[in-house]
């Protein structure tokens, strides 16, 4: 049987602008939230926004609204996906991984916040009581969305997928692994230029949310191999060569990490 295309180069690409957004986005609607709710935002980047509040109250809404933002965003995407089915291959992988991206992100915090007691919704909870019964409720109510998240997308991929037997785990897996490792090199790339430097908080924060949060395209594609996720649908996921997916992840990630990664000042 022939083997279907999944061109290394243009997931590659589908990947790189799909964390740009997914991250920019996030940074952007802390930055966007910061100025709606009145406070003075001074620093905005691809991998944090500065920004300072009058209030504690200010200060936790501008840090829930992007976790929020992503989950949104993500089952917005989700809703497209499902009803819309004559999607070009690489638009409808595109808007998938956009889609997990976003889900894995928002739901992510709730576990970190929970866990360790930093990132977004750490500052959320600043100061409530009992602190430590809120962490632990955050954590187990994070694992969970993530969970649901997780095998959601992973149904839908299926379905994507079509094909069969050996030939979909090969094409699950090889698609997985090179978004992964697409993801986190774009997030260590902005990092270089970080005016923190690439051992500074935001870059290390930015690698491990990337590096954590978005680790099912590696170990979930393992379950297309006992059929847990293998369902019929629109037919095998094919991901040519593509010039114009690659010309414009090149614009897009030089936007992201270079232009947005040094920073813009207000």
């Amino acid at each position: 049987m022939k083997r279907e295309s999944i061109d290394w180069l243009t997931v590659v690409a589908i990947a790189a602008i799909a964390i740009s957004i997914n991250v920019g986005f996030h940074e952007g609607v802390h930055a966007l939230t910061c100025v709606a709710v009145g406070s003075d935002l001074q620093e905005y980047s691809a991998l944090y926004a500065e920004c300072q509040s009058a209030t504690a109250w200010q200060e936790k809404i501008v840090a829930g609204s992007a976790p929020v933002a992503n989950l949104l965003l993500g089952t917005v995407l989700w809703l497209v996906l499902l009803r819309v089915r004559d999607l070009a291959p690489r638009l409808r992988f595109f808007l998938w991984l956009l889609m997990l991206m976003n889900w894995l992100y928002g739901a992510g915090y709730w576990i970190l916040s929970g866990i360790a007691n930093i990132g977004d919704w750490a500052k959320v909870i600043e100061g409530w009581e009992p602190h430590w019964l809120l962490r632990v409720g955050m954590a187990i109510f994070g694992v969970l969305v993530y969970a649901l998240f997780t095998w959601q997308s992973f149904q839908l991929f299926g379905r994507m997928m079509g094909g069969n037997g050996a030939e979909q785990t090969s094409r699950a897996n090889k698609l997985g692994f090179i978004s992964y490792v697409t993801a986190a090199a774009v997030v260590l790339l902005a990092g270089l230029f970080s005016p923190y430097g690439p051992l500074g908080l935001p870059a290390v924060a930015g690698f491990m949310a990337a590096a954590g949060s978005l680790s099912p395209l590696v170990w979930m594609m393992r379950w297309f191999k006992v059929g847990a996720l293998a369902q019929p649908g629109w037919g095998p996921l094919e991901i040519r060569r593509s010039w114009s997916w690659v010309a414009v992840a090149v614009v897009v990630v030089f936007l992201y990490t270079f232009v947005l990664g040094q920073t813009l000042y207000f």
